[in-house]
């Protein structure tokens, strides 16, 4: 008994260990944190793919409340990972020409499974990142649906994104949110089963602009208001 009740003990510290590490990280438009992997002059975060919102407990204790790219929500903003934080540089590391679409590559290191879903942020329209901002722009992935399932797999991801009609934008911040699902939760129906009731989230913002044509991204790049790089222009 006392061999098993010990065997009990570390195959639950296993599946904790399973659930809190891993995971994923958004690289193409490459995510603030991820920068440094590009771009020497940037800050290093080699826990760039566990934005996590300072993991599932911790999330928990804030109510389920996360920071917005994906910092502990308890933190004092700007938050690392937010605009004027550590690796919240406003480094524009892509510019979108007239696209109507856009494609967006994401790593994952860890699988558990759940969903992806991305919004965006008009800094012009705004000012500044706020949950009211990302919630004006859901983005449409190529079939219509907001929601991309990944099952099981591992490794590199490429999505499809619709851009909103008529949005444009010197300074953008596209936000990815990986909704994981391999925790058992009550369900909508009262039921319960994996994937219900809350879950692992992890959150990735990368500073762009879209501009409608060659003209308007040459007049962004001119701007006083943005004096950092364009790193990859997309036409």
């Amino acid at each position: 008994m006392k061999y098993h009740s010990i065997t009990t003990t570390g195959v639950l510290i296993c599946c904790l260990m399973v659930q809190i590490d891993g995971h994923g990280m958004m690289l193409s438009p490459v995510a603030r944190s991820s920068r440094w992997r590009y771009d020497s002059s940037a800050p290093t975060n080699y826990d760039d793919n566990a934005l996590y919102c300072g993991g599932f407990w911790k999330q928990t204790e804030n109510d389920g409340q996360c920071g917005l790219c994906g910092d502990d929500y308890s933190l004092s903003a700007p938050r690392a990972n937010e605009l004027g934080g550590k690796y919240g540089a406003g480094v524009i590391v892509k510019s979108y020409n007239g696209a109507s679409s856009i494609e967006v590559n994401v790593l994952i290191t860890a699988n558990h499974l759940g969903h992806f879903s991305f919004h965006l942020c008009s800094l012009d329209e705004h000012g500044s990142e706020s949950e009211q901002c990302f919630d004006k722009y859901p983005l449409q992935f190529a079939d219509g649906s907001r929601k991309y399932y990944i099952s099981s797999k591992t490794g590199s991801f490429d999505v499809t994104l619709k851009l909103p009609s008529g949005v444009s934008c010197q300074h953008c911040v596209l936000r990815w949110t990986y909704t994981a699902g391999n925790n058992w939760g009550v369900c909508e129906d009262g039921s319960g089963a994996m994937g219900c009731g809350a879950q692992e989230t992890f959150k990735n913002c990368a500073d762009i602009s879209i501009v409608a044509s060659a003209r308007g991204l040459l007049e962004a790049s001119a701007l006083a208001e943005l004096p950092v790089p364009v790193e990859e222009v997309i036409a």
